[in-house]
């Protein structure tokens, strides 16, 4: 249930710090321009949140029925392996072609994973952020010579522990890719606080 409340609010009082710090000139115009914009009407609606999520306690409230399996639970924070001697951590983003289908970008992640393996990269996981629209429209030649814009990319994020200089091979192999639009490869460094 809603009522609305009908108000007239001065705009400015003889007391204002605005006229005392306008100059001679600007106060008196001012206060000519005053008297036009002095009052204005406000509707204000006050709404009636009773017997709602913000009258009781919330979530988990005596009066709320418990169902198996719909608890939630937290998930403790994951370990990150060591980072063995010899081996630095990195993380590589590929935008893969939006019109690819699953099997086909399957298919190319797999080839991707086997490649940092053969290169002695360890504790590979690849994570499918989905289909994401891009900043700004790319332009790629493909190898038979046809341009095509895209909008939108599916973007996978690899990350790793490999020799430095593995990444020139993941690198060339990612550029010379028609399915691959971008790629970007950092070296991810821990912060000590």
């Amino acid at each position: 249930m809603a009522s609305s409340i009908s108000l007239s609010v001065p705009l400015c009082s003889p007391s204002n710090s605005l006229s005392t710090s306008l100059s001679p000139l600007h106060n008196l115009l001012f206060l000519q321009n005053r008297s036009h914009f002095s009052r204005f009407p406000l509707r204000a609606q006050t709404l009636d949140f009773s017997g709602s999520f913000f009258e009781g306690a919330g979530f988990g409230s005596e009066d709320d029925p418990i169902t198996p399996g719909s608890s939630f639970t937290a998930t403790e924070p994951k370990e990150e392996p060591q980072c063995p001697p010899g081996l630095r951590q990195y993380e590589t983003m590929a935008v893969l072609r939006p019109d690819m289908s699953e099997d086909e970008r399957l298919s190319l992640t797999q080839k991707y994973e086997e490649l940092l393996v053969a290169g002695g990269a360890m504790y590979v996981e690849v994570f499918n952020r989905g289909v994401i629209p891009l900043a700004y429209s790319i332009r790629k030649k493909n190898r038979a010579g046809e341009t095509n814009t895209y909008l939108d990319g599916i973007y996978l994020l690899f990350t790793y522990f490999t020799k430095p200089d593995s990444i020139s091979i993941l690198e060339e192999t990612l550029l010379a890719d028609d399915n691959v639009i971008r790629s970007s490869t950092f070296k991810i460094r821990k912060r000590k606080y």
